[in-house]
């Protein structure tokens, strides 16, 4: 892979890198995305201002998606330093008006979290990350994603999406790692 993982803004816990190969792919992951995400066995969690924030699709409903979970593990696995990691994930669809409430990913076992940009018309919403979970200590880090990249954070990041002031729909998928399990 040709791709290059940079820091963000000399962040020591924050990640870019664009992937042309997966770009080619995001047509194929929002018409995969509209052709399933309605069924009713499609689970759907995170109901905020009537809005599933996490819809749930993989590789059985968007074959494509196998090839987006071999690269975001490719790069897990260099932040990491290890080999030894699985993934879940999920779609986030916000159209307009939706914003995504703030929150983190360290609930369980996370080791990094991720997201991979489909579909970010102009104003769609930046991702805001807080730089600790005490308020008044916080700074931000605004970030306007591009089509086609992955952002790399830390799982106890506190973070959101701004609101999507465009007349279109803003696709992205949430990636949590965490280590394998040896039962598997």
């Amino acid at each position: 892979m040709n791709d290059q993982l940079k820091k963000w803004a000399n962040q020591d816990d924050i990640y870019v890198v664009h992937s042309a190969r997966l770009k080619k792919l995001n047509p194929a992951f929002s018409k995969g995305f509209f052709e399933h995400y309605q069924r009713d066995d499609v689970e759907r969690t995170h109901l905020f201002n009537g809005r599933y924030e996490n819809t749930y699709l993989n590789e059985q409903h968007i074959p494509e998606l196998l090839q987006l979970k071999q690269e975001a593990c490719h790069f897990a696995n260099m932040i990491l330093g290890t080999e030894d990691i699985e993934m879940g994930y999920w779609f986030n669809h916000m159209p307009p008006g939706a914003v995504t409430t703030s929150h983190r990913h360290d609930d369980d076992d996370e080791l990094l979290s991720a997201a991979y940009y489909i579909s970010v018309p102009e104003n769609s919403g930046d991702f805001i990350i807080h730089t600790s979970n005490i308020p008044a200590k916080s700074e931000t880090i605004r970030i306007t994603p591009t089509e086609g990249s992955f952002l790399f954070f830390k799982p106890s990041m506190v973070h959101e999406v701004t609101e999507n002031l465009s007349d279109q729909h803003r696709f992205s998928i949430g990636i949590n790692f965490g280590q394998r399990n040896r039962e598997d």
